[in-house]
């Protein structure tokens, strides 16, 4: 294996630790962001916690169902609803508020309770949601209900029942509990010997030229202990969509996540993808590789210090209303940006429904301040989301083009955040873009064969993501795929960060031609929330199909062509 590319990414893969030394000092930073914290009257430091009463729930549902049966009940039944839906939403922000804490420390046992309790309630809650919905609609009170709800509502009702049913269950059940199971074991300490002493992955000198040995020592510990649950998961989810009618498990997975293109789409696009983008990425990595390391030694714009260049370039070219999330996220510390060592390693966006969003970053493994600008992007959408009802559902490609297209547009404060390392920390961004596209397809691509094949042994399931990683990177990762969280919490997600990427990197194309067009474009796409689909989105905003354009090809071209590949 050359060590330069194959261990060195593969540690930037698991851990996507994006700086080195910090020795030069930073350029001048703007002035602090100024917050209006009058305009605020939620504060995430003083929400309590308090489980909802789930007995109450289960009644109101029980007084619907028996409402259906009878006659003359309208205004009852539909106000009954109404109140059950206010208690959906109680019950969201309840769950998502014992998600964050018990994220902030994986060791707390009464949020891991909270949180295994509470998901297993919304399974069977979504479930008999699912029975009132249907027995409403085939009673008198369809019509009345139909135009309080809305046909749009009815469609999701109908497409989401197909999702769920009382006979998985006790199965999402113990999917969740493999996932907290994971959840602690991906934090978990792992070690091995090395020159008499017992050492870690922090503990590692990569400027060691056998440092190899210990690492991939730990990383077949890791490798084991993860990979075992790993394809626990495999079997109860391959379960679960035997169980809804689904003949493969990747069918239901891409529609339990609204995706409206296929498993086959995606392989045709990763086919595109190899064939222009996998010379690219390591023409860049050959050319650059030396340089960009150095850079990232030399700077200290660190993701804590990344808020002020955040603030001033919205202020500069973005809505006001963007604007006002920021100010939002600040005054109300819905955000947490840290490194306690029992932290969920993780970087992600969520929202306390009709409350606001959330913005967690661990920061011992996102250092980068261009994972703040990232989530931002998903932070600022679910400020405009505000809030959701039953039902409803938020598009993961179009999200993360929301996250990465705010980080191509960021590039605009380049020059005051590095200075003389401007342009290599751009070439830095728009290879790590390549690099989503390139890694969503091959986890893609490795997830598919993997359900395709469910009863592989770890020893397969490992030489089959080297044998993928070599054909879209020329040399192959073995073991640190355990460390990508999305194939354990969400399978088939990863695919996201390659078409959202595509269309990142065009509004980037657009940027470099006419900025201001680039910023409307994301205006645009910023503004489709709930129930959207990501194709009907990028026509609406005037984009390329990723799938039927030649989208992929102009990007390569454009990208050989600004960074000046030999």
């Amino acid at each position: 294996m050359n060590l330069k590319k194959g261990f060195i990414t593969a540690l930037s893969l698991s851990l996507m630790l994006l700086s080195g030394c910090q020795s030069a000092p930073a350029p001048t930073a703007p002035p602090e962001p100024i917050i209006d914290s009058e305009s605020v009257s939620f504060r995430f430091n003083d929400f309590t916690y308090e489980r909802p009463d789930l007995d109450a729930i289960n009644s109101l549902l029980d007084q619907g169902l028996a409402l259906c049966a009878q006659t003359g009940k309208e205004q009852e039944l539909l106000a009954l609803y109404d109140e059950i839906m206010a208690k959906c939403k109680e019950l969201e922000v309840m769950d998502t508020l014992a998600s964050i804490r018990s994220d902030m420390d994986l060791s707390d046992e009464y949020y891991e309770g909270e949180v295994n309790t509470l998901d297993n309630f919304y399974t069977k809650f979504d479930n008999r949601m699912n029975t009132l919905t249907g027995e409403i609609l085939a009673s008198e009170y369809k019509d009345a209900f139909t135009k309080r709800w809305g046909e749009e509502f009815i469609k999701r009702y109908e497409i989401n029942s197909k999702l769920n049913s009382p006979a998985i269950e006790a199965l999402s059940e113990k999917e969740t509990e493999l996932i907290q199971q994971y959840s602690k074991a991906l934090v978990a300490d792992y070690t091995t010997e090395y020159k008499g002493k017992t050492v870690g992955l922090n503990d590692l000198d990569f400027t060691d030229s056998n440092v190899s040995e210990p690492y991939y020592a730990i990383y077949e510990q890791k490798n084991k202990v993860l990979g075992e649950l790993y394809r626990e998961l495999i079997q109860v989810r391959m379960e679960i969509a035997h169980t809804l009618g689904y003949e493969s498990y990747t069918d239901y997975a891409y529609d339990l996540l609204g995706r409206d293109f296929t498993k086959e789409d995606a392989a045709a696009f990763a086919d595109k993808v190899k064939a222009s983008l996998s010379n690219l990425y390591a023409t860049i990595d050959d050319q650059y590789y030396y340089d960009i390391s150095d850079a990232k030694a030399d700077i200290t714009v660190m993701i804590e210090d990344s808020i002020p260049y955040l603030y001033e370039r919205l202020q500069a070219e973005f809505p006001k209303e963007m604007q006002e999330a920021l100010n939002f996220m600040l005054a109300s510390n819905t955000y947490i940006l840290d490194n306690q060592p029992s932290m969920m390693q993780a970087g992600y966006s969520t929202i306390l429904n009709g409350y606001g969003p959330y913005m967690f970053i661990n920061t011992s493994a996102y250092r980068d301040a261009s994972t703040l600008f990232h989530e931002f992007g998903h932070y600022n959408n679910f400020y405009l989301m505000h809030e959701s009802i039953w039902n409803d559902g938020n598009n993961l490609d179009l999200a993360e083009v929301h996250s990465q297209g705010l980080e191509v547009l960021m590039m605009e404060s380049y020059e005051e955040m590095y200075g003389k390392n401007a342009e290599l920390m751009k070439i830095d961004l728009l290879q790590n873009l390549v690099n989503s596209v390139l890694q969503g397809c091959v986890e893609d691509e490795f997830q598919q064969r993997v359900y395709e094949n469910p009863d592989m042994t770890l020893d397969e399931i490992n030489q089959l993501h080297g044998d993928l990683y070599e054909q879209y990177y020329g040399y192959p990762v073995y073991y640190e795929w355990i460390e990508i969280h999305h194939h354990f919490e969400t399978p088939f997600y990863y695919i996201s960060y390659a078409t959202s990427a595509i269309s990142a990197l065009e509004i980037w194309r657009d940027a470099v031609i006419d900025r201001s067009k680039a910023l409307d474009t994301y205006q645009k796409l910023s503004h489709f929330t709930l129930n959207v689909d990501y194709l009907d989105a990028l026509s609406q905003a005037g984009m390329s199909n990723p799938f039927s354009s030649d989208i992929v090809d102009e990007i390569a071209d454009t990208l050989a062509k600004e960074i000046k590949l030999k």
